[in-house]
């Protein structure tokens, strides 16, 4: 059946809906139509808050009774009014005809049931089939999303899986009743590259092998661009563009996809400003009068102040937009002006003597003891790890969880204590230091965490959290402390304003600037930024990465960036080391290693590294799925049994060896093959 002549299996016509507060009615929803056709896979795709989740549980009546207010619109799931239903008919739709896939996998998944219950118990929901044929179905199901022993992984606890593994369990139980369509809200977003392309691979097959349709629900646009056959744009509970995916990507009608898209760190040129979107989000208990994206839009006029609806995009029927420009003609989106970045130029690279510099580290931790007291054996968290970092230089480090990122920012902190090597800050042997000089010396590097909401103090205002370093020393009077926290809020971009609040007051974006000035308060020397822009979205991820290019230009400051997105560390690292299994196996400028990657995990990061323009299709790039396990390390080269170019060699010991000699910093690799590997042809047609 063709898309056109397929019927909607998922049809919201007008959707308006409310969630009343203390504070007034909250507009989550407003005139939201959507459709998803037999057999298709349909992106859904905007910033947080702009009501894709609440979409996607309206479908199936997830919200809590009675916390919502519909005033309008219809919802029609194969051919079923969802709006008019029972909840003793819902309950038969849940699971049986529509699955759903949630975005954390540990919270979806209960942790004191084994793994085989869980699916089984979905099976006899729905099913009148006996014990032994549910767990058939169900070892079955496992095989099929690729999960080795699956025997094993039947009588395991969730937290005994590792994330990707977890969510291929939450696939397994969403096809356990094969349903007509799979509602899949943000399942890769927590996933490393490599495991999110095993994952999509997966979605993909098994959606098309049994004619399931998909409303895949997202912010990462490359992922859509690799997925999805039709995407719709929100923006502040508003659909505002919808269309052939490839179509809306590659000629972007509404102003806000065009500025999403020009936010991406993909599009942009290495350690240039990006052009990201002024201002912040809507509050939807408090919409602007018109068109919701109007204050943020650099082409608005008079016309915005009414709401537009959706028009076809030129030549495109199927394309559409809710923008007036697209009806009145007056102007052309192409003359729509990037939205304000800051210009200053991208920092020359750095010369001189290391600030930073790790020799021979080693990391293990000890697991369970004998009656002796002594350990009956150790992850080995870091093995043999050499670095240096420059002042004025961003080092970037990107690889899988689990291969000794944050423990490697942990030890650069002292944070932790190696189990062996140096680590040398400014000619100063930090393992020789008292407690006291330490503490001393630990002012000149400060850390910005992953999750700006875990590392403020929910009951101290902003202005204290700011300076507490500088308080905890008790030489500052409030007043010149208060004073200081206002230098720093400008210096982030922060109002003075804001600065009596508390942090729960503010967007992830601002949580984040807080915990920059915080870290910047006592004059550091090097940021240890560890994942700093996972949490956030594409929008205000490119505020961030601005503001750590510009603080770098006037401050000098050093970065070791920790990262496993691809695309932002290619955008703001001078340099990149990719890290596996507490190993650094390969090390160099950010153009050599990630435009021409030498090591064959480097090149297998790459290549599961979705892209928006690319025509490829998905692919394992593995031939295992699973990171071997540090508590029994590998024999010889650490990658050897998941690599696709593994030969005689690899059993033995690998080490790290310079491949350009000429280059002024050597590019290393720890491959012994790494000259007779053919060369790498992956391209992106639109770089």
């Amino acid at each position: 059946m063709t898309a056109d002549l397929a019927r909607n299996v998922v049809e919201i016509d007008g959707l308006t809906l409310d969630f009343p507060t203390y504070r007034g009615r909250v507009h989550a929803l407003s005139d939201v139509t959507l459709a998803v056709r037999e057999g298709e896979i349909v992106g859904l795709v905007g910033e947080s808050g702009c009501g894709k989740s609440v979409t996607s549980m309206s479908i199936i009546r997830l919200l809590p009774p009675g916390s919502t207010d519909v005033t309008s619109g219809t919802i029609q799931l194969l051919g079923r009014d969802v709006l008019g239903a029972d909840e003793r008919e819902m309950e038969g739709v849940r699971g049986k005809l529509v699955s759903m896939v949630f975005q954390e996998p540990m919270n979806a998944l209960n942790p004191t049931i084994r793994i085989g219950r869980q699916i089984t118990q979905v099976i006899h929901r729905h099913e009148r089939v006996s014990a032994v044929e549910a767990e058939e179905r169900a070892e079955a199901l496992l095989t099929e999303m690729q999960v080795p022993d699956a025997q094993r992984i039947m009588r395991s606890y969730p937290f005994e899986l590792s994330g990707g593994m977890r969510q291929r369990v939450l696939l397994a139980m969403a096809f356990s009743c094969n349903p007509a369509v799979l509602i899949a809200d943000e399942p890769t977003t927590a996933l490393d590259v490599t495991v999110q392309a095993q994952v999509l691979m997966l979605l993909k097959e098994r959606a098309k092998q049994r004619g399931t349709s998909v409303l895949f629900i997202t912010h990462d646009l490359a992922v859509v661009a690799q997925l999805c056959d039709s995407v719709y744009v929100m923006y502040a509970g508003h659909i505002v563009e919808e269309g052939p995916t490839r179509d809306v990507l590659r000629r972007p009608a509404h102003p806000y996809t065009r500025a999403l898209l020009r936010s991406l760190p993909d599009l942009g040129s290495p350690r240039e400003p990006l052009a990201a979107i002024a201002g912040t989000v809507p509050d939807l208990a408090n919409l602007p009068t018109g068109c919701a994206f109007r204050p943020r839009c650099p082409a608005a006029h008079d016309a915005c102040q009414r709401v537009p609806r959706l028009f076809a995009a030129p030549g495109d029927a199927r394309h559409r937009a809710a923008c007036w420009l697209l009806y009145e003609k007056a102007g052309s989106l192409e003359s729509v002006p990037r939205v304000s970045a800051d210009d200053a130029p991208a920092v020359g690279t750095p010369t001189g003597a290391p600030l930073l510099a790790l020799d021979d580290i080693a990391v293990r931790f000890p697991v369970g003891f004998d009656w002796r007291g002594r350990a009956r054996g150790h992850v080995h968290a870091l093995n043999g790890i050499d670095l240096a970092l420059r002042s004025g230089e961003t080092l970037g480090v990107v690889g899988e969880s689990g291969c000794g990122k944050t423990t490697l920012a942990q030890v650069v902190m002292r944070l932790l204590t190696p189990s062996r090597g140096r680590i040398v800050f400014d000619g100063i042997d930090l393992a020789e230091l008292e407690p006291s000089r330490l503490r001393e010396i630990r002012r000149r590097f400060q850390i910005v965490f992953q999750d700006p909401q875990s590392s403020l103090d929910p009951r101290m205002r902003v202005w204290r959290a700011i300076v507490e370093p500088l308080a905890i020393l008790g030489k500052h009077s409030t007043s010149w402390l208060r004073e200081k926290a206002r230098a720093l809020a400008e210096e982030v971009g922060l109002r003075s304003g804001q600065l009596d609040r508390y942090p729960h007051e503010f967007s992830g974006g601002q949580r984040q600037r807080i915990a920059i000035a915080r870290a910047l308060a006592s004059g550091p020397d090097l940021l240890v930024l560890d994942e700093p822009t996972s949490a956030l979205d594409v929008s205000v991820q490119a505020q961030i990465l601005n503001l750590f290019l510009a603080l770098q230009k006037r401050l000098g400051l050093a970065y070791l960036f920790i990262s496993h997105n691809v695309a932002v560390v290619r955008h703001i690292a001078d340099r990149v080391a990719v890290m596996y299994l507490g190993q650094i196996v390969e090390l160099g400028t950010s153009a050599q290693v990630l435009d021409q990657p030498g090591h064959p995990y480097t090149r297998a990061l790459l290549a599961s590294v979705p892209k928006i323009g690319s025509n490829e299709t998905l692919e394992l790039p593995v031939r295992s799925m699973e990171l071997p396990s540090n508590f029994h390390l590998p024999i010889g080269c650490f990658f050897r049994d998941r690599c696709p170019f593994a030969g005689p060699g690899c059993e033995k010991p690998q080490h790290l060896l310079k491949t350009e000699r000429t280059a002024d910093e050597p590019r290393m690799v720890r491959c012994h093959r790494v000259r007779a590997l053919p060369p790498w042809l992956r391209e992106d047609p639109e770089r």
